[in-house]
């Protein structure tokens, strides 16, 4: 969320607050070659909080853009089909969600979000090289629910929901066309940032693992990653930083607070 800061991440980053996807098949016909998720840590995000279905995870805004993390993919990989990630809506239908006036009149309305996907080899000093392959994708996202005001207020206003959630409300979006056509290899940078044609009002960050718990005693609480913040599927190289504005963040430690991605690959 925009201002909430994992108190385990970087303390002078200005603005920092998808589901699985099931096994796709690529176009073309009975020929075309299957495909298999190569990493997932989208496991890590907690699918409840405080008994409740989990709206809202931490994430990192537009200040930080080009944000990402390192990954380390299954054996053979293969080439690259897919990229699903989750982020965070906070872009209200009316109002703004930190003036605690947000107003979405009609909960399944959504609008068009522009944003990007690359693909990057490690260099020698986990520096990002290429990108080998981006993508390009408009998505529909929702809106962020009205503000509740009943909900205590912080210093980034009055939540939604049942769970009084202060930040924006989760999505899961899917990058289904790279080029170019990329064999992957063993370990890559994924970073996403959005597209400059974007209307000026709306706000969409890139979710990580922790996600927004409580507000209580002055600070923003998270819940810690589900499953030890390991991948179901690959492994997390370097668990300890992410990426942001496209340079190694190793300022603190950001275990826990990794950007989540599902990657799926055909042999």
């Amino acid at each position: 969320m925009t201002g909430k800061i994992p108190r385990a991440a970087v303390k002078s980053v200005a603005a920092v607050l998808l589901a699985i996807g099931s096994l796709a098949v690529t176009a073309g016909g009975a020929s075309a070659a299957p495909t298999r998720v190569v990493y997932n840590n989208l496991n890590t995000v907690a699918p409840t909080v405080k008994g409740l279905p989990n709206e809202d995870t931490y994430s990192l805004d537009s200040e930080n853009f080009p944000v990402g993390g390192m990954v380390e993919f299954t054996k053979r990989p293969g080439v690259l089909k897919s990229l699903t990630t989750e982020v965070d809506s906070f872009t209200c239908e009316h109002g703004v969600y930190s003036l605690e006036n947000c107003y979405t009149a009609r909960p399944l309305k959504k609008f068009h979000y522009g944003m990007f996907a690359y693909i990057y080899e490690v260099g020698a000093h986990n520096e990002a090289i290429g990108p080998i392959a981006s993508s390009f994708a408009t998505f529909k996202l929702p809106y962020r629910p009205t503000t509740n005001v009943a909900c205590p207020s912080t210093g980034e206003g009055k939540g939604f929901g049942p769970n009084c959630d202060v930040g924006g409300v989760r999505a899961t979006v899917e990058f289904k066309r790279f080029a170019p056509t990329t064999v992957l290899p063993e370990k890559a940078i994924i970073e996403i940032t959005s597209a400059g044609d974007n209307p000026a009002g709306d706000i969409v960050n890139v979710g990580l693992q922790a996600s927004y718990k409580e507000y209580a005693g002055g600070e923003f609480v998270e819940e810690p990653a589900a499953d030890g913040g390991v991948p179901e599927i690959g492994i997390d190289p370097l668990p300890e930083a992410i990426f942001t504005k496209g340079l190694i963040n190793e300022a603190e430690d950001w275990r826990g607070f990794q950007p989540v991605f599902e990657v799926t690959a055909a042999l």
